[in-house]
């Protein structure tokens, strides 16, 4: 699950009308300047007139261009403003228009020294607002425990080069959204120091091994941006290659040698970009698509927002399906290889929309599972597995556990409560969950299972060998089953050390006593590897692919 913030972009200098402001011309700026404090200066002066006369109180209304003038131009502009205010106001305006009585030059010229010295306090005012606002954004735009710049220095950067580009012609800039991966274990592990001096090194080597120009920017706590300067795609790929390097390289911190993983989403900047939010936004799905896809690094493609938006609108009907029924469970075949027998199997989601087509498990399913719809979703898996094992009297029947199931502690404590309403025993239902619900927080997950294994519930770890166990902590946690993941069967049958693998996994599953399961079987000869080698269970197509609920029935029958 992604830890960081969702609304990541301030708002400093960055909606549309400022954007357009921005945008014109110093000199267009100017003249707006002047014709505004000219119509304010006229129109107080045809206000008082209008009015009576200098008598009453609406001589005043000048200290407004009087401010304004304060604002945009200084102490000079206030002051050269309060005097022409008071020229207005003076010697040519009566006091009383209705009975032709004029002001004496005392009268006037005090209203005139008054004018300027409210323009000279305003100036002043607002000259040291000023000032303390640039000393507020400069301490801003430094990040004081590593002292790179921020995100907000980022955008007004970028607001400035998108700003040339529109006078000078196309940019030849890039950003890249580096996220160091594993920083929040070092931040738990190890403190905040030690997690904020990582950055600090990370950044300057960075920095130093980058031979053009570029920029450094601390975009978040675990996430860096370096803003380049290059003209091609292939450029921007080689300074990844330069970061990724030097994420791999030992990074000594208090005599800790320490390493971090980094991925990375970039986007080469183009004369149609309208503000640094754009920029930024698609930096961001190129690290969004490298983090879902596995991978380390993904430049962005206008592919992927048209993507994104068809997964956002699936996702937005997950609910509805499961109001419309269209959810439903086909179920996968286990086999023990002692006997042959059939003895159990896996209950697999399956989504058929409204026009009763499949929508594939891996559009939706990673993305339920990072949500808030993963509890409901999984609520119906274990029902209708509840349903199913009561009225056909299934043999027990696996179902998958998400991270964020395992870390939910109302659905955990819940479980057998949920499980006997449907008139079923817990041992009839294996939960089998991943090594990644595990390595994102250990102590939560070992209570999580100990929990479940206190209800009853068998509970497997699925998908071994593809993430990141130890020994050590499989060997403190009470499992009951170890499920080997199946890209470690493919060349069983042509590689030696492929079977040496295999073995080794399903020996050290044998002396923590766990019942192992060999997914992927898809040849005789693979399953007789396996059964030689020791393992308890298989599935795969070569007994059966995933069956709905009456094939699955007649196989079972069949076989």
């Amino acid at each position: 699950m992604n830890r960081e913030s969702t609304s990541y972009l301030p708002t400093i200098e960055n909606n549309r009308y400022s954007q357009t402001w921005l945008q014109l011309p110093e000199s267009a700026r100017l003249l707006f300047r002047l014709l505004t404090v000219a119509a304010f200066l006229a129109a107080g002066t045809l206000i008082v007139y209008f009015t009576g006369g200098t008598s009453y109180a609406y001589p005043y209304v000048i200290l407004l261009p009087v401010l304004l003038s304060a604002i945009w131009f200084g102490f000079a502009g206030a002051i050269l403003c309060a005097i022409t205010g008071g020229l207005l106001l003076g010697p040519l305006m009566p006091l009383d228009v209705s009975t032709g009585t004029y002001q004496s030059t005392e009268n006037w010229l005090a209203r005139s020294g008054f004018f300027v010295l409210i323009g000279i306090f305003s100036a002043g005012l607002f000259q040291s607002l000023r000032r303390a606002n640039q000393r507020h954004l400069q301490a801003l735009e430094v990040d004081q425990k590593t002292g790179l710049r921020t995100q907000a220095a980022l955008i007004r950067d970028l607001d400035r080069l998108l700003r040339k580009a529109s006078r000078d012609g196309p940019p030849t800039s890039a950003v890249i959204l580096l996220r160091m991966q594993d920083l929040w274990e070092i931040l738990q592990s190890m403190g905040a120091d030690t997690a904020e001096q990582v950055v600090k090194d990370v950044a300057r080597r960075i920095s130093q091994n980058i031979h053009i120009p570029h920029q450094v920017y601390r975009f978040s706590k675990s996430e860096l941006t370096i803003l380049i300067s290059a003209a091609s795609q292939e450029e921007v790929s080689s300074i990844f290659g330069i970061a990724q390097q030097i994420g791999e390289e030992e990074t000594d911190v208090k005599g800790i040698p320490l390493r971090v993983q980094i991925v990375a989403g970039s986007y080469l900047i183009n004369a149609n970009d309208e503000n640094a939010e754009i920029v930024i936004n698609r930096a961001r799905t190129g690290l969004s698509v490298a983090i879902e896809n596995n991978v380390s690094y993904r430049p962005y493609d206008p592919m992927f927002d048209q993507k994104t938006a068809e997964r956002v609108q699936l996702i937005a009907r997950v609910r509805d399906g499961l109001a419309h029924q269209e959810f439903q469970l086909f179920y996968q075949p286990k086999i023990c290889l002692r006997t042959g027998q059939h003895v159990g199997s896996e209950a697999l989601l399956r989504w058929f929309n409204h026009e009763n087509r499949m929508v594939m498990p891996g559009l939706f399913m990673p993305k339920v599972e990072s949500t808030t719809l993963i509890d409901p979703v999984t609520r119906f898996v274990i029902a209708r597995a509840c349903e199913t094992i009561r009225s056909q009297n299934l043999m027990p029947v696996s179902v998958n556990f998400a991270i964020n199931n395992l870390m939910n502690p109302s659905l955990i404590g819940d479980m057998e409560r949920i499980v006997r309403s449907y008139g079923v025993n817990p041992e009839s239902l294996e939960i089998e969950i991943t090594e990644g619900a595990l390595i994102q927080d250990p102590t939560h997950a070992k209570e999580a299972v100990k929990c479940l294994r206190d209800q009853g519930f068998k509970v497997s770890l699925d998908d071994f060998g593809t993430g990141y166990s130890s020994f050590q902590y499989l060997s403190h946690l009470p499992l009951s089953g170890l499920k080997i993941d199946r890209a470690f069967v493919t060349d069983l049958e042509v590689s030696a050390d492929a079977r040496t693998i295999m073995e080794s996994m399903i020996s050290m599953a044998r002396a923590l006593k766990l019942e192992v399961t060999v997914e992927g079987i898809e040849t005789l000869g693979q399953q007789e590897i396996v059964t030689d080698l020791g393992a308890d269970l298989a599935q795969g197509f070569y007994f059966s692919r995933p069956l709905p609920l009456q094939e699955y029935q007649h196989w079972a029958r069949d076989r």
